[in-house]
């Protein structure tokens, strides 16, 4: 399978993995063959890549943590707790707790696992998507850092609940840059740390370190963070942990700030390496995540075209992949796959958003 852009769809084409909705409803199977038609409504709901299957990548399966994996482990009750965590009974509010151990071991018994942004989920960036995202990608950081079971069930459960206050912000947020607000809103929107906390405070069965990630997670270690500027001794490996997970999320989905690809989000995090965010838990992210998604169109040194056939644990920068050119029909033929690990002359240079 392959990812291209939704207004390339042709028709004809043979959908390889499911299309959602933002409430995690199947809008279109696996196997379906797409029509034109389908660009603009997919497009009005903010879908803006899918996956196919076609000659070129027909073996290519995109078999990492993805969204969609996540989504499988998850209670159908789990959204609806989010969105209206306030009104919530405690025994709906502590479903949660066994939610993030079902995502917790869902990780843990995947081996070498590595991270990968399908790039398929829904653009509107629900606060469902988001925390299930990034508390997935907490949890390989944490396990890879050497924190317990215990400890990084703790992670988990403020991962799950970090955004929790943005059911309590007034303002619509959703689809804002938030660079480009007025002050008033800006204010209102960093009010969510605040509110999320408030939330937690007196829920017993939430763990302290858990609450501080829900306060903290806006802090950096250069105090330009919010809402108290905390100097990095006051900022606990947990909260330090989550707050690149969660910032890694928001640029490679667009939330309150201009999408980015994967390799520009992983570059702007490692120029802010010992600045804003640990440098030792950067190195962990960094050896975690694929660089370049399985199933993208790249470019190499080269010149040539590239997919991603498939990542490499050990070098998350350089995947296998299958070099591909179009012939006079401007259809894509296979030309060679190459190992990027072994072939150190050979190197990707971009995504292609096609």
């Amino acid at each position: 399978m392959r990812r291209i852009k939704t207004e390339q769809i042709k028709g004809r084409e043979i959908l390889a993995k499911d299309i959602y909705s933002d409430g995690g409803v199947v809008l279109i199977s696996e196997g379906t063959i797409l029509k034109r038609d389908y660009v603009e409504k997919l497009l009005e709901l903010k879908i803006t890549d899918v996956f196919v299957e076609d000659e070129i990548s027909r073996e290519i399966q995109v078999q990492d943590i993805t969204e969609e994996k996540i989504r499988e482990q998850c209670s159908d009750k789990l959204e609806e707790t989010l969105e209206r965590f306030s009104y919530a009974s405690g025994e709906e509010r502590r479903e949660l707790s066994r939610v993030a151990t079902e995502v917790m071991e869902g990780v843990l018994l995947q081996d070498e696992v590595i991270y990968t942004i399908s790039n398929v989920r829904n653009h509107s960036k629900s606060l469902y998507e988001h925390t299930l995202s990034v508390a997935a990608l907490a949890i390989l950081i944490a396990v890879r850092a050497g924190y317990t079971q215990t400890e990084t069930k703790e992670i988990a459960m403020g991962a799950l609940l970090h955004d929790i206050g943005f059911t309590n912000v007034k303002e619509k947020y959703q689809g804002l840059i938030l660079s480009e607000q007025e002050e008033k809103i800006q204010k209102e929107i960093k009010r969510h740390v605040v509110y999320g906390y408030i939330e937690v405070e007196q829920q017993d069965w939430i763990p302290s370190v858990s609450r501080e990630i829900i306060l903290y997670h806006h802090e950096r270690l250069d105090r330009s963070g919010y809402p108290f500027h905390m100097s990095k001794d006051k900022i606990k490996p947990q909260v330090r942990l989550v707050a690149i997970c969660d910032t890694f999320d928001n640029m490679v989905y667009g939330n309150l700030e201009e999408r980015k690809k994967v390799h520009e989000a992983l570059d702007e995090i490692t120029k802010n390496a010992g600045t804003k965010f640990d440098a030792e838990l950067v190195k962990i992210f960094l050896g975690s995540v694929a660089t370049y998604p399985t199933g993208s169109m790249v470019s190499l040194n080269t010149g040539k075209k590239a997919i991603v056939l498939r990542q490499n644990a050990d070098n998350p920068t350089r995947p296998i992949v299958r070099i591909v050119e179009q012939n006079k029909n401007g259809e894509w033929i296979r030309k060679e796959d190459k190992d990027l690990a072994e072939e150190l002359a050979l190197f990707i240079v971009d995504t292609i958003e096609e």
